[in-house]
């Protein structure tokens, strides 16, 4: 009888460490999609209507820019390019006249 319920117990145990293991804190959001390269093909300003800054402190692996486009298309770049650099002034100071 003693050994069926140490049994019992270290079963639930370890059933409980497993659960404990599955959860997103684990992995981080189990629901955010990273960026693992960048596209070196510039995107015309026209077709961004935002962008996400992705760090590579936090979950994903690179630093990145993620542009979303009208059609909700998400395109991972590099900030270290001349063609991002200059897209973001120009996001920038749209944001900035809408504010005004």
């Amino acid at each position: 009888m003693f050994l069926k319920g140490t049994v019992t117990i270290v079963f639930a145990g370890f059933w409980l460490l497993c659960m404990l293991c599955l959860t997103t804190d684990a992995y981080g959001p189990l629901n955010h999609a990273c960026c693992v390269k960048y596209t070196r093909t510039p995107v015309d300003f026209k077709l961004i209507k935002g962008f996400a800054e992705q760090s590579s402190r936090e979950v994903c692996r690179i630093d990145a820019i993620i542009f979303i486009t009208k059609r909700n298309k998400k395109v991972c770049a590099s900030a270290e390019d001349e063609w991002v650099k200059k897209v973001l002034e120009h996001l920038r100071s749209r944001t900035l006249m809408k504010a005004l």
